[in-house]
């Protein structure tokens, strides 16, 4: 990682700045529980990108058999535009083929477009568009995937 960047394996020590990150991210945050819960499964895979001391990007998913899932992404609004959503997004990718995963699934919102554009950049295809999945506001979720094998 250039200027000083690093991943780190993420835990509860970590949830005020997860927090942080998912509140200025999203307009349905997750709770402080749902981060705990994927702490606490063993299936899952939580990294983050520290910069200057600071927790900057997350990255979270899980693995089910060959099959990785990844739940959420998201880089404080100040760090934006730097890669690190494709570095973390490429890290997590690694980390699962490790494990067995030959396959990546997500879930992103209709209309966002600057996730749609860093999976698009990265190799994933759109498999489904689920009409108004998503509440708060109301949007279409679209179901994407790509290959990890290739790694």
């Amino acid at each position: 990682m250039t200027d000083g960047g690093r991943f780190v394996v993420l835990g509860p020590g970590h949830l005020q700045s997860l927090m942080a990150i998912e509140r200025c991210s999203f307009t349905s945050p997750w709770s402080e529980g749902d981060f705990l819960y994927f702490f606490a499964d063993g299936s899952s895979l939580c990294q983050g990108l520290v910069q200057s001391g600071e927790l900057v990007a997350y990255a979270l998913g899980y693995c089910e058999g060959q099959d990785f899932h990844l739940a959420s992404l998201a880089v404080e609004l100040e760090s934006r535009r730097r890669g690190y959503a494709s570095r973390l997004l490429q890290q997590l990718l690694l980390q699962a083929q490790r494990r067995g995963a030959d396959r990546c699934t997500l879930e992103v919102r209709a209309a966002n477009r600057a996730a749609l554009m860093l999976y698009d950049k990265t190799g994933f295809r759109s498999l489904e568009v689920r009409t108004a999945h998503y509440s708060g506001p109301r949007d279409d979720g679209i179901i994407m995937e790509r290959s990890i094998e290739i790694l």
